[in-house]
């Protein structure tokens, strides 16, 4: 829908380029976005590299540092200051695509702390011996989240910690006033 007569379009802002020991996050799913806050929260610059158009556009918009591309492209991990930066999370679950950015990575950066996320063992031992320092293997998170749930459920019913509670939708309940003294 264009914007009403009268009115621009919103356009991203224009980033700069990246500055010295910055994070680069590939892929701004939900790894991607848990990444960033994190990085954020410890008040560490980011630079994001995503494919889809939309996420780009909304995301440079709202004044993300953005850049557009396949992050197994040399000059889009350029772009992004891979030689400069100090992190870098391959966040997306395209385990070829993360294999080829991390080896391009760590020969433009040498020094970059690179974590990366796969599906399997042996994808991860892949990924270790070309450069990432940590991997995130679904396999071994989904195998250790069965573990802690059958193990939960064999304990006697009453010594079960409770579940955590819903978050509520209701409205917040009206406080009634203090007795007057």
């Amino acid at each position: 829908m264009p914007p009403p007569e009268g009115q621009d379009q919103p356009k991203p802002r224009e980033s700069g380029p990246p500055t010295c020991g910055h994070a680069i996050i590939v892929g701004f799913g939900l790894s991607g976005r848990a990444a960033a806050n994190a990085l954020i929260a410890h008040r560490i610059p980011i630079y994001v590299i995503e494919r889809n158009n939309e996420t780009v556009r909304r995301c440079a918009v709202a004044g993300l540092r953005i850049v557009e591309g396949d992050a197994t492209d040399e000059d889009v991990l350029r772009r992004a200051g891979v030689e400069t930066a100090a992190f870098f999370a391959a966040t997306m679950p395209n385990e070829h695509a993360v294999l080829e950015m991390v080896g391009l990575a760590r020969r433009l950066n040498p020094n970059l702390r690179i974590v990366a996320r796969c599906e399997y063992v042996s994808t991860g031992m892949k990924l270790t011996r070309r450069g990432a320092d940590e991997v995130v293997i679904a396999e071994q998170v989904i195998a250790a989240e069965f573990g802690r749930l059958v193990g939960s459920l064999l304990v006697a019913p009453d010594q079960r910690p409770a579940p955590p509670a819903p978050p509520s939708t209701a409205p917040p309940m009206p406080r009634e006033p203090a007795p007057a003294p």
